[in-house]
């Protein structure tokens, strides 16, 4: 049986960068936006490789 894709964890990936960028603006006072958005980026393409393997474990368990 088919299986629909996992979403690619957009609203995660926003999360992680709105946090880089105000814990930038607290603690030294400019924005990194370039860092922010490789980190969040990143972040954002490891929970999706997470998410797909969890997927694919609980599909061979069951």
């Amino acid at each position: 049986m088919a299986q629909l894709p996992q979403p690619f964890p957009v609203a995660e990936g926003i999360g992680i960068f709105i946090g880089i960028v105000a814990w930038d603006v607290l603690s030294a006072g400019e924005m990194e936006l370039l860092k922010a958005s490789l980190i969040a980026a990143v972040g954002a393409l490891v929970w999706y490789g997470a998410r797909c393997w969890l997927s694919r474990r609980r599909r061979r368990t069951s």
